[in-house]
């Protein structure tokens, strides 16, 4: 179900955004006195890893898209030598 509002959006932006985690999480320890774990907050190589934005996703959805239509009509794939083949 979409939200309702705007407020509503930023607030589960704000709930599904690991930053405001990592901060909620810093600010209970200090205010309960727990020692922070050196290893919990470390960087991980998924950080580093390629990302594609919603547009580049949208553009590959649409090549596939229309290779896949080209191919059901008896037409040539044009995508198909940029995949191996086994």
């Amino acid at each position: 179900m979409p939200p309702r509002s705007i407020e509503e959006w930023f607030y589960y932006k704000l709930l599904s955004s690991p930053g405001f985690h990592r901060f909620v999480r810093k600010v209970y320890r200090k205010v309960n006195g727990i020692k922070e774990d050196p290893f919990t907050d470390q960087s991980t190589a998924f950080q580093y890893l390629y990302k594609p934005t919603p547009r580049q996703k949208f553009k590959a959805l649409r090549l596939l898209f229309w290779d896949e239509m080209r191919s059901t009509f008896g037409f040539r794939r044009r995508l198909g030598d940029r995949f191996k083949k086994d």
